[in-house]
């Protein structure tokens, strides 16, 4: 039988001697120590710091579950362009097969068949803007269950459309799905996942929104006639897997201590993180509030501290006769009050300095709330007037999510399969679905290695091998579109995705969260967010229109470009994040635009190229 939890393990490897609130808005309230203590939750003989925690089935599970809103967001993008020939009828065909109650296909234009893909990003853009309101007021999980109707939505009125703008409108319903999904999925596996599998895990949601593409590939080739409906509302069918399965997961603890909500955080916490001590990740989610948020939730936390040692400290002394000063509680932890003697107070790690005083704290005015409006936190953050100056890693972080939609790829994949129909005969578009299939699944072996490799590597090295090879796969295809033959430029296309996949596809998702306090977190996804989808609604508009010109075998000499100069950005600009504590990427990267490379010690005059420390 393992024994009870008692003075003799009050201190655990790895945690740090006290967890002050210092840092987090200087309360002076010592922060409790945490611990996963439960008899079916440990070994009592061993208490790793979390910070160090591996793999977690429980949190894999909760991730995959997130990453249905990936799917749906691929399947979403690709659905529409690779099944047109199925959809659509256009205004100068037959019309005999576009009336009824359902018909065969859809009347449109071209004009309007234009508006319906673009849509989607339109509607992206709302959900990307009005996510982060919604996520820092009803919480992470709760806001994807909820978004989970605008799939269901959108994927009902698709399916059952009869009209343009019957299908227009679901396209811009699903959307909004889009949009929120892209940020609040991301924000919210971020931050339940440990700090060295933060890499493994994020780039979960790049991998499920690759599989959803290529589902739409398949589909567009096998299915035909009404078919189609059922395939468009697949988004309703992965949405309501959500729904049943999502609310058995717990919340972000990051969310609930920034909601006050202090009980749950930790039992939260305890089950993402079971097994292990999480005395110092639970200060540094105190620790990365804002100075209003900080001293409310801790506040909070002592008073509730308080409460429970007064009611276990009462029920201890009745029953044994011990010391009402001291206590052993299950989930928190030893305890001590002020009058504890010296000794007691050194095996413990928390101190109350005034019951009075933590009441007054607790008391402050409801304008102290953690919850603020996104938007003017966005405006603050921008300008730099934000507890720490995070305008270096804005601009990181809005150049790498530019660079996902700049770099080209997406052209050959959602814009009619274009260039692979320079390459074969516009009269048999089965080669041409077949070409994108292989490049989607060119892709998957790249996501695999994405996830297995970037938390070894790190984000940097794969983002310079990613955008090297796609500047190289660029001059490839460039030449091939300019002298042939035309097998060099479906090689360099398949290359081209592979590379991409590997790095600028899985990172930028994932790299905001990571690099970014939690108190500005949601504003920080929801600018990279809202410009991912602005860029897709001006590439929806400017790319077709460069296609249809003479100008279309000049595109990827623009491309390449790009990736050229996006290289350039990373090596002198971007930081590395992989196993490294949010507040250090802060701390160190903080302030106006500055340089990350160093030179390498002991008077060479060789840069090192690498991130600065």
């Amino acid at each position: 039988m393992l024994p009870r939890f008692g003075k003799a393990h009050s201190r655990c490897p790895g945690a740090k001697p006290r967890a002050t609130a210092g840092n987090g808005g200087g309360s002076g309230l010592t922060v409790p120590r945490v611990f996963a203590v439960d008899l079916h939750d440990v070994d009592s003989d061993k208490f790793q710091d979390s910070r160090d925690a591996g793999f977690s089935s429980y949190v894999l599970t909760t991730v995959l579950l997130v990453s249905l809103s990936a799917m749906c967001i691929g399947w979403s993008l690709g659905i529409a362009g690779a099944s047109k020939l199925t959809i659509c009828l256009f205004q100068d065909e037959d019309t005999s097969s576009s009336v009824g109650e359902f018909p065969k296909h859809i009347l449109f234009s071209e004009s309007s068949w234009s508006v319906a893909i673009g849509i989607l990003s339109v509607g992206g853009l709302v959900g990307a803007l009005a996510s982060g309101i919604v996520a820092d007021s009803i919480g992470r999980r709760n806001t994807l269950v909820i978004n989970n109707g605008f799939f269901l939505a959108g994927s009902v009125w698709m399916g059952t459309a009869t009209t343009a703008v019957h299908f227009s409108l679901g396209r811009f319903v699903m959307g909004i799905g889009c949009g929120v999904a892209s940020n609040v999925a991301n924000t919210f596996v971020g931050e339940i996942s440990p700090i060295g599998w933060r890499g493994f895990y994020g780039a979960f949601f790049h991998f499920a929104l690759m599989l959803g593409i290529l589902g739409t590939q398949i589909a567009a080739v096998l299915v035909n006639h009404m078919q189609w409906r059922a395939v468009v509302a697949i988004p309703g069918l992965l949405s309501l897997i959500q729904i049943a399965m999502l609310p058995l997961r717990v919340e972000s603890p990051s969310y609930l201590i920034k909601a006050r909500h202090v009980n749950e955080a930790r039992h939260a916490l305890l089950k993402l993180r079971s097994g292990f001590d999480v005395t110092a990740e639970w200060q540094e989610c105190l620790a990365s509030l804002d100075s209003s948020a900080s001293n409310a939730t801790m506040a909070t936390l002592a008073t509730t501290i308080t409460t429970a040692a007064d009611g276990v400290s009462s029920s201890s002394s009745s029953s044994s006769g011990g010391s009402p000063g001291k206590f052993a509680h299950p989930r928190v932890g030893c305890l001590s009050q002020s009058d504890a003697s010296a000794e007691d107070a050194s095996d413990s790690e928390v101190t109350v300095k005034s019951s009075a005083a933590m009441k007054a704290v607790a008391a402050k005015p409801a304008a102290d709330s953690p919850t603020r409006k996104s938007v003017s936190g966005m405006w603050q953050m921008i300008c730099g007037r934000t507890r720490d100056d995070l305008r270096h890693l804005i601009v990181c972080n809005m150049a790498v999510m530019c660079l996902q939609q700049l770099c080209g790829v997406y052209v050959v994949l959602f814009s009619d399969c274009s260039l692979a129909a320079l390459l074969f005969d516009p009269e048999s578009p089965l080669p041409t679905r077949w070409a994108c299939i292989i490049a989607c699944v060119a892709g998957i072996p790249a996501g695999i290695l994405c996830m297995f490799k970037v938390d070894t590597l790190g984000r940097r090295p794969l983002l310079l091998i990613s955008l090297g090879g796609m500047c190289a796969c660029s001059a490839l295809i460039s030449v091939g579109l300019f002298y042939g033959p035309s097998s060099l430029v479906m090689a360099s296309m398949f290359l081209c995705y592979f590379v991409f996949n590997m790095g600028v596809g899985a990172i930028p998702w994932f790299y905001i969260s990571e690099c970014t306090p939690a108190y500005a977190r949601s504003a920080m996804t929801m600018l990279g967010c809202s410009v991912y989808w602005c860029l897709s609604i001006v590439i929806g508009l400017v790319v077709p229109a460069i296609e249809r010109s003479s100008l279309s075998q000049w595109l990827f000499v623009i491309y390449g470009s790009i990736s050229a100069l996006g290289f350039l950005f990373v090596v002198l600009f971007v930081p590395e994040t992989a196993t490294r504590a949010t507040a250090d990427i802060v701390k160190e990267h903080s302030g106006s635009m500055h340089f990350v490379i160093k030179r390498r010690p002991r008077g060479s005059s060789q840069f090192f190229i690498g991130d600065r420390r």
